[in-house]
């Protein structure tokens, strides 16, 4: 299963080794992420840039156990700056990169200049962000006010997730949780509206069984609710027993164009699918499956009966990533 890959901001590898400053913050919520990363439930990064904000520490001792500290983490790569960067560790500016480094700029520090006396501090926040986007990472943490304060614009900009220690431990606790496989009873359920196997076409009346169909079987068990919207449309529910979320996986024509399930939007427990359009499942177990609506029938515009068809496929490891899994 895959897990997080979070990158910490130079404040939490501060508070993780100070943890005696009076400015020490979420020390044990970042103990707790420390945790998960060692018993490989996570990742753990820093920037090379973090070297370079640690180096301006004034307290030569605490300097010293800082950098030390850093061999804790794995590092990543940044975009490479004259009189910051060593050789070899930072990345050569790009059109992209400096297109991605302006935006940062413009987000979190709009109108920073040279002689601002926190130039090099505005800098290095810029630069370890540009770092967590360029190695494609899931969070940032960070308990920086200025950073949080427009996480909004770096999500719905650059597409970075900004999380405190404490959002990022429960985020994490959420996924421990779901990733504990459970086995999900299918006691009393007809038959005729379950299909045991990992992919398939079904059709079934959405009106009887009180709207459910389940698929799959033990953790792997997706018990999924329909309800009538037309015969062009159809409301899928996660209210079912074994079901956490559901979602519309947007310009997806087929499954196998799903390549990442968890970015679609899980935030409603109904979504309204249209002929053609793909619904991205998850159950309790955090495990993933997808349904493409291939037909519905409405017997209120003309049909004999209520029936909608689906062409189904579920990923048995934890995978969200469907481009190769829907082979019927």
């Amino acid at each position: 299963m895959n897990v997080p890959r979070i990158t910490f901001d130079a404040n939490c590898v501060i508070n993780l080794i100070d943890t005696t400053s009076e400015t020490a913050t979420s020390v044990e919520e970042l103990r707790a992420i420390v945790r998960y990363a060692m018993e490989g439930k996570l990742e753990i990064s820093i920037t090379t840039r973090l070297e370079a904000d640690i180096g301006r520490d004034e307290a030569a001792q605490r300097r010293n156990a800082l950098l030390a500290a850093l061999n804790m983490f794995p590092v990543i790569s940044t975009i490479g700056r004259w009189d910051t960067s060593k050789w070899d560790a930072d990345l050569w500016a790009n059109e992209r990169t400096v297109r991605l480094q302006e935006e940062i700029k413009q987000i979190i520090s709009p109108g920073l200049r040279e002689d601002d006396p926190r130039f090099s501090n505005k800098i290095n926040d810029i630069d370890h962000l540009v770092g967590h986007v360029i190695d494609q990472r899931d969070v940032f943490v960070t308990d920086d006010k200025g950073i949080l304060r427009r996480r909004d614009q770096l999500h719905q900009g650059p597409g970075i997730i900004v999380m405190t220690p404490a959002e990022c431990l429960a985020h994490v606790d959420g996924i421990a949780l779901r990733s504990r496989p459970r086995s999900l009873p299918t006691d009393g359920i007809p038959e005729a509206y379950m299909c045991r196997e990992f992919c398939g076409t079904v059709n079934f009346d959405y009106t009887n069984n009180n709207h459910r169909f389940l698929f799959g079987e033990g953790q792997h068990l997706f018990d999924t609710m329909w309800t009538k919207a037309s015969n062009t449309s159809i409301h899928a529910y996660s209210d079912g027993s074994t079901m956490e979320a559901v979602a519309i996986a947007k310009g997806a024509r087929t499954i196998s164009d799903v390549v990442d399930a968890e970015k679609y939007d899980f935030s409603s427990r109904v979504r309204t699918a249209q002929l053609g359009e793909v619904v991205v499942w998850r159950n309790v177990n955090g495990l993933y499956g997808a349904t493409k609506v291939l037909a519905i029938k409405d017997d209120t515009r003309g049909d004999a009966v209520n029936e909608v068809t689906l062409e189904y496929v579920l990923l048995p490891g934890g995978e969200r990533d469907f481009s190769g899994a829907s082979m019927l």
